[in-house]
């Protein structure tokens, strides 16, 4: 038998004898950063220790056998540290690690006086936009960048909002974008905005995973809710929420499905609405790669690209038929560990027998135009290219349609709005949003099943 090669650092290669490690049953480990576990997203993120039997010192015990040490004093970092500051002298210390001021330096701590209240967890502002009469007294939680690049730019220059708090875990990207749009305060607690008596109406615009529990909470407190999608990532979740949405007198309630409130598509309906027969659409959707540590690719916290993006254009067909799908048969291009399950052709069909196709893929260059849909019908083809331009053609006749890129952000928000001021319908029938969200449920069956479901 020959020894066993060794696979350690390239710089050990020369100097590891391999014969004589073997020989010895000498054993060589190589340390990785901080220990087993680190970059490894199951353990680090979802918490899934390793057994102490199989690994002694993991990272987080690494970590711990630390902070043991240095709170009994056995291992003592005292000389470490060259420089010591209060905090309001904090400039100084960038002035000695920056090398401004010219002083060898070690370790540089910053110091808080311990004696001083504790600040509280809401932050009030000198609001700059003031509208006592508006609609829609909005609460909102989530300051993450959807917030901050799509949504609040639209509610800012919306009279019928008056933007009263916005929370986020910690507050300080709540803080931020508080004093940036003109919101009155900014706290780190979502019960503080969902029991404000100041607020009926509540944004969702939090992770996915904590979508569901927040509507129905919101719902609960008698707010109106309005939540980016998806509604829930799983059928316990959709449960849950449909039975408060079947409550007697519960608040209005709509996902962020703006794509059908797009003035494009909207033009495109109303030339569907007095069809006498069924359609078929497609919908080719360049969705860019993701890699596989992405949080939307973690089924327990995005719930997956299909369930977490591809709703939106399961809606549109939606919006465009009048009715959510009665079954899918959905196909995985491999996922060869690389991908997974979003290079997906998913086949879906409607009450009225039209037949809509999604096709969401991940593999192309993210340059190109992302979305195009074609519908035909009764004679007609219309072409929608990335919500910039519609081409209709019908009886040999070509209409075309264009302007600035447009996905119905604002008059869905707009909409939102009058239904609460009018106590009217809510801007998207709940049948339809239960629909929609079970159809991405049914089209991830499909794909591991490899067989159609019928949507109940």
């Amino acid at each position: 038998m020959t020894a066993p090669k060794l696979s350690p650092p390239a710089r050990w290669d020369s100097t590891i004898p391999s014969k004589i490690y073997y020989e010895k049953e000498i054993s060589f480990i190589n340390s990785r950063s901080y220990g087993p576990g680190r970059y490894d997203a199951n353990y680090e993120e979802n918490g899934n220790d390793y057994p102490i039997g199989y690994i002694r010192w993991t990272e987080g015990r690494n970590f711990q056998a630390v902070v043991d040490l240095l709170s009994s004093r056995k291992l003592k970092v005292e000389s470490l540290i060259s420089h010591r500051f209060d905090i309001e002298e904090g400039v100084k210390a960038y002035e000695v690690i920056t090398g401004k001021k010219k002083e060898p330096f070690l370790g540089v701590l910053l110091k808080y006086d311990e004696t001083k209240e504790e600040r509280g967890k809401k932050i009030e502002f000198s609001p700059t936009v003031h509208r006592p009469s508006s609609t829609v007294k909005l609460g909102v939680l989530g300051a993450g960048l959807y917030a901050n690049a799509t949504l609040l730019p639209v509610l800012k220059n919306n009279k019928d909002f008056e933007l009263i708090g916005i929370a986020s875990s910690g507050g300080l990207h709540a803080q931020h974008s508080g004093k940036k749009f003109g919101f009155q305060y900014a706290t780190s607690s979502e019960d503080e905005i969902i029991n404000d008596k100041n607020i009926n109406t509540v944004a969702i615009l939090t992770r996915h995973d904590s979508h569901a529990d927040l509507v129905a909470k919101a719902l609960k407190a008698g707010k109106n809710v309005f939540v980016e999608k998806p509604l829930a990532i799983n059928s316990v979740q959709l449960s849950a929420i449909s039975k408060v949405l079947k409550a007697e007198s519960c608040p209005l309630t709509t996902v962020g499905f703006n794509r059908r409130f797009a003035p494009l598509i909207q033009n495109l309906k109303s030339s569907l609405v007095n069809r006498n027969e069924p359609l078929h659409a497609h919908y080719r959707i360049n969705s860019g790669y993701l890699p596989l540590n992405h949080w939307t690719q973690d089924e327990t916290l995005g719930g997956g690209r299909i369930i977490g993006e591809a709703c939106h254009f399961i809606d549109t067909l939606t919006f465009l038929i009048g009715a959510a799908p009665v079954s899918v048969s959905a196909h995985a291009l491999p996922n060869n560990g690389k991908y997974r399950e979003d290079n997906v052709s998913m086949t879906f069909t409607f009450p009225d027998g039209s037949i809509g196709v999604v096709d969401y893929l991940a593999n192309g260059d993210k340059s190109h135009p992302k979305e195009r849909l074609e519908v035909f019908c009764e004679g007609m083809i219309a072409v929608l290219d990335d919500y910039v331009s519609l081409t209709t053609v019908k009886d040999g006749k070509k209409n075309v349609q264009s302007g600035a890129q447009d996905k119905g952000w604002k008059a869905e928000m707009a909409a939102f709005a009058e239904s609460i001021k009018s106590g009217d319908e809510p801007p998207i029938p709940y049948e339809q949003l239960i629909g929609v969200t079970k159809s991405t449920f049914a089209a991830v069956e499909s794909i591991r099943s490899k067989s159609p479901i019928e949507i109940k």
